[in-house]
């Protein structure tokens, strides 16, 4: 847990203040986004994530949401990590826009 926790701030990720395994990540988009992110996290990635977005939270705003176990071995921690950074350079790079993928 502390192995992803910290991982994801030294890459900038704003993951708030969190005093259990529940790791949540916040990010910018909607609904699509948000979908578009979990597809690609779970189905080509291999990361089981879930997702918070609107009504539930602001407009505009995403939480994914991660839970490391002890049974996650530090090269998962290493290969999440660098999961979370491609998906949030695609969400930079405007890719998770064009349409929800049918899950």
């Amino acid at each position: 847990t502390h192995a992803v926790q910290e991982g994801l701030r030294s890459r900038g990720f704003d993951i708030g203040i969190t005093n259990s395994p529940v790791t949540p990540v916040y990010l910018k988009g909607g609904v699509t986004e948000c979908v578009q992110i979990m597809h690609d996290l779970r189905q080509n990635m291999g990361i089981f994530v879930s997702g918070v977005t609107y009504p539930v939270i602001e407009k505009g705003s995403i939480i994914l949401r991660i839970i490391p176990t002890a049974a996650h071995s530090l090269s998962d921690v290493e290969y999440t990590l660098e999961c979370f950074t491609r998906v949030a350079s695609k969400l930079r790079a405007g890719q998770y826009v064009d349409k929800i993928p049918v899950l």
